[in-house]
């Protein structure tokens, strides 16, 4: 039995020991364990929650949040690899000493990407270790799933790797819906497509829709043959396929979507101006060489005219060039008529003399040249072709150079690279000529008028299918895709002359109706309600700010306020906050017309030079009748924009150009807006009363270049050193300014009886980005782009606490002048104006902007072909589109807005509508 007792004597030696030990053992420095959590099974994917959760620190060092630790997590796939390392981190309330807990109610992002996960809580301390990777006891891994709405894969795409310019192709494609949503196939659900290039920038978000041929419920695969349009210019390319729930989300704005691939897109003959520079160099060579070293009879008779094939080439192609700009093509029968356009140009050559012919063949491809390249600038910054009445105010480019050079593109040197082999080329045929005869040039007679007259018959059948083409022209490019470039300009030039020649008087039915249209609207302009008045024989500032948009209001860039001063003002003023700009290619003189006068600008031109000599009934021109002193105000040169002569028509008695200011520091244009609001304060202290004053500011302008360094006082991160940055520093030194200002009038005892009125001139113009979408905190679509545009309203009240506040009702421009007389205690009623008086009764009419589009209290319409069912109707609210027949009856009353307005411009009605309205009250 001894044994017995040694062994059990050994096991208790071996026992106490081994404790012994294990009680002698060195806590480790960082021991993690997970009391409890709270983590549900299924998450949604990309959601941030919260989520209670208990540690404990079973290590010996604390873990102090001043020494920079966290509570954070992991995300791991089901093989244990990372799949998200950084989580959000959770601040410690206090120090967490050894041996205790914490309780936390932790941010958790679950991953993007739908699948299954492992959840791994971690500790960190900043810049120096996690806690998992030195913890003797790892922490148990919770396992989630990660669903999502809006989830899906490509199990198979045949997409072409190389693809013409412009073209469209059909790509075979299998989708899966990987997420917990049913696509429905009633076209709320599409697959698409999104472009970018080789630097990863977007070139093309809005691809094309190609429709679900069923319903795809989660799990279930769905083949779709779908369309894919090419970019326009030729060059490498990113294709990455989306799917799309209209007015919802791009499935790859909730979830990872696969990374695309490489397409290189080739050049398009008829929208790529490089090929046809080319193809012109080298026929200039052969032409040259056949001169110098003979050749066949025949070659000689082809050389002979190739100055005339050049020239009626050049013509054409150069107009399928500039439709590219606008990401458009001509139509097959748009580009009969564009060749029917390009014949009759250079048969009208034959008609010169012999020795002319060759000089008149080039000079008219170097004219055509530079206006298919005024064309191409006008296209990329107002989105349109220009009108005949743009073109004629071509003097003004001096004071928009850098607006201009901006807009000037590289490629472009390429439009002119043809004009020297084509030099060679009349001067081969001049000598090539008398050795051939007059056959081949007989010859080229007879094709160009047989081209002519295809184009004849094609341009009928266009007249006779479209009547209304040329009369009701909504936006000028898309037309100009049915009848060339040149040929819609022809006629633009040619309705011009015709109205300045021709002028017809309006019918007197016409007059009636128009003027039953402003009698019937007279209680929407009325001065009628509690406000009617309220500022009453008080003095009127305006302040029309160049470029100020409505987003900037209340924005934040790293953390800073861009406009301090108007943040805080807005709540002590009325401040409209759905303001639709409402200028045209006029820009800063639309929206003096608009305002001032309170009629829409015409939809081609700028009324600042086709109307100017207008009898207007102008905002200053009815407080002049009732005892106001009226003065307009710029820093720039009168004769821009035509202001001497406008200013004089809208009814200011005085107008103070640049040389009325002293000298100050210029920004972009003139003087500086510190300076131009100091100097008019000053000057208004010894004014005569009651005064009503329109102040422009200038500081800065597209393309929003050379902001001053010592100026700037934000951090703005990266958008330092581009033109939206520079922007964003303009914005905040015109909000000090007029900070400055309103100061001002305080001190010259002036606030008390003024009436401060703050609007923007129109949007800044920069390019639709998605990072420019995201700032602005709109979705990148055609309807966030359209409301992005729009502009705020500010008016302060002297003497009326209670009018004060957002008012978020649909305005425009052309509300500004009614509401402005109406708090002035003056009927806007008996006036000819477009606008509403915005605290009177101002219904929920559409207020009509760009191109047309629309919006109202309930409803977005954005413009198509200038039809109801061309047109997008869309819930203003969700931006989820709505029956069109929603839409219809504002779709009529918005046309009817423009339609009005346009007949009292061109038959300067204005004046004589009040007298009508006045003789026969309703």
């Amino acid at each position: 039995m001894g044994w017995r007792y040694e062994v059990f004597a050994v096991g208790i030696i071996l026992i106490f020991g081994g404790c012994g030990i294990a009680v002698g053992a060195p806590r480790p420095t960082h021991d993690l364990r997970v009391v409890e959590h709270e983590v549900p099974a299924v998450l949604e994917a990309g959601a941030i929650l919260r989520v209670p959760v208990v540690i404990a620190n079973d290590g010996t060092q604390p873990w102090s949040p001043g020494d920079g630790f966290a509570l954070s997590y992991s995300w791991l796939d089901r093989r244990g690899r990372i799949a998200v390392r950084d989580g959000i981190r959770t601040r410690l309330p206090d120090p967490v000493a050894p041996g205790t807990t914490v309780r936390l109610l932790a941010r958790v992002e679950a991953p993007r990407a739908p699948g299954e996960y492992l959840l791994r809580w971690d500790v960190v301390e900043e810049n120096v270790l996690w806690v998992s990777e030195v913890d003797p006891t790892p922490v148990e891994e919770i396992p989630v799933t990660v669903e999502a709405e809006h989830a899906f894969s490509i199990l198979l795409e045949r997409g072409p790797r190389f693809i013409t310019a412009g073209s469209e192709a059909h790509v075979k494609c299998v989708f899966r819906n990987d997420g917990r949503r049913t696509w429905r196939r009633d076209g709320s659900f599409a697959i698409s497509y999104h472009w970018f290039d080789r630097d990863g920038r977007v070139v093309d978000w809005e691809g094309r829709r190609t429709r679900l041929p069923n319903g795809v419920g989660p799990g279930e695969t769905v083949e779709v043959d779908a369309l894919l349009a090419a970019p326009l210019v030729s060059g490498r390319y990113r294709l990455q396929w989306d799917v799309v729930e209209e007015g919802v989300c791009w499935f790859s704005q909730r979830i990872p979507a696969p990374p695309g691939r490489g397409v290189l897109v080739l050049p398009d003959p008829l929208a790529d101006a490089r090929w046809w520079a080319l193809l012109s160099l080298l026929v200039g060579a052969a032409s040259v060489s056949v001169f110098l070293r003979g050749g066949p009879r025949s070659l000689a008779a082809v050389f002979a005219v190739s100055d005339v094939v050049w020239c009626f080439g050049a013509l054409a192609v150069k107009q399928g060039f500039v439709l590219a700009e606008a990401g458009v093509r001509a139509t097959a029968g748009g580009w009969f008529l564009i060749l029917a356009g390009a014949a009759a140009i250079t048969l009208a050559t034959e008609l010169l003399p012999l020795r002319a012919r060759g000089w008149a063949r080039w000079g008219v491809v170097v004219a055509a040249t530079l206006l298919l390249l005024v064309d191409a600038v006008h296209l990329r910054f107002f989105g349109d072709l220009p009108s005949a009445d743009v073109l004629a105010a071509a003097g003004q480019l001096g004071s928009v150079e850098a607006s201009v050079r901006s807009l000037l593109m590289p490629a472009d040197v390429w439009m002119w690279m043809d004009l020297l082999p084509g030099l060679v080329l009349v001067l081969v045929a001049r000598r090539l000529r008398p050795l051939v005869g007059r056959r081949p040039q007989r010859a080229m007679v007879i094709l160009l008028s047989t081209v002519m007259l295809v184009g004849v018959v094609a341009g009928i059948r266009l007249a006779m299918t479209q009547p209304d083409l040329l009369r009701q022209v909504f936006r000028r490019v898309l037309t100009a895709t049915q009848v060339g470039v040149l040929n819609f300009q022809a006629v633009d030039l040619g309705r011009g002359l015709s109205r300045n020649l021709f002028e017809r008087e309006l019918s007197p039915e016409s007059f009636a109706e128009t003027t039953r249209w402003f009698r019937e609207r007279a209680p929407l302009r009325a001065g009628v309600g509690g406000w009617f008045g309220a500022a009453e024989g008080a003095n009127l500032v305006m302040v029309q700010v160049e470029s100020l948009q409505a987003f900037v209001i209340g924005l934040e860039v790293e953390g800073r306020e861009i406009t301090p001063f108007l943040n805080r003002w807005r709540e002590q003023v009325l401040w409209f906050s759905n303001v639709t700009d409402q200028t045209g290619s006029g820009r800063s003189a639309d929206s003096e017309l608009a305002t001032q006068v309170s009629l829409m600008p015409p939809s081609g031109g700028a009324a600042a030079f086709r109307f100017a000599g207008n009898d207007y009934t102008g905002l200053a021109e009815v407080l002049a009748e009732h005892g106001y002193h009226t003065l307009s105000a710029v820093p720039y040169d009168g004769a821009f924009w035509n202001r001497r002569r406008t200013h004089s028509a809208y009814g200011f008695r005085t107008s103070r150009f640049v040389d009325d200011f002293a000298d100050g520091e210029s920004i972009g244009w003139g003087l500086n807006d510190r300076d131009f609001l100091a100097q008019t304060a000053e000057q208004l202290a010894t004014a005569e009363r009651p005064f009503a004053v329109y102040l422009l500011t200038l500081s800065l302008h597209h393309p929003f270049e050379g902001f001053p360094e010592h100026l700037k006082e934000l951090e703005i991160g990266r958008w330092e050193g581009t033109p939206f940055g520079n922007f964003l520093h303009t914005m905040r030194f015109f909000d000090q300014a007029l900070a400055g200002f309103v100061t001002d009038l305080e001190k010259n005892e002036l606030a008390g009886s003024t009436v401060v009125a703050v609007w923007g001139d129109h949007d800044a113009g920069f390019d639709w980005r998605p990072e420019i979408a995201s700032v602005m905190g709109a979705t990148f679509d055609p309807a966030g782009w359209y409301l992005s545009q729009e502009v705020p309203l500010l008016i302060r009240v002297p003497g009326a606490p209670d009018l004060r506040g957002e008012r978020p009702i649909a305005a425009g421009h052309v509300d500004v002048a009614p509401t402005l007389l109406a708090l002035l205690g003056i009927d806007p009623a008996p006036f000819a104006f477009v606008g509403r008086n915005l605290l009177g009764e101002p219904g929920n009419t559409p207020v009509v902007g760009e191109y047309g589009c629309w919006r109202d209290a309930r409803h977005l319409f954005l413009q198509g072909d200038g039809s109801l069912a061309g047109g997008q109707c869309l819930e203003v609210a969700t931006l989820v589109n709505a029956s069109r027949s929603e839409c219809a009856e504002s779709f009529v009353e918005a046309r009817r807005i423009q339609e009005i307005s346009s007949l009292v411009l061109e038959h300067d009605l204005q004046q004589r509508i009040q007298r009508e309205l006045a003789e026969t009250p309703q």
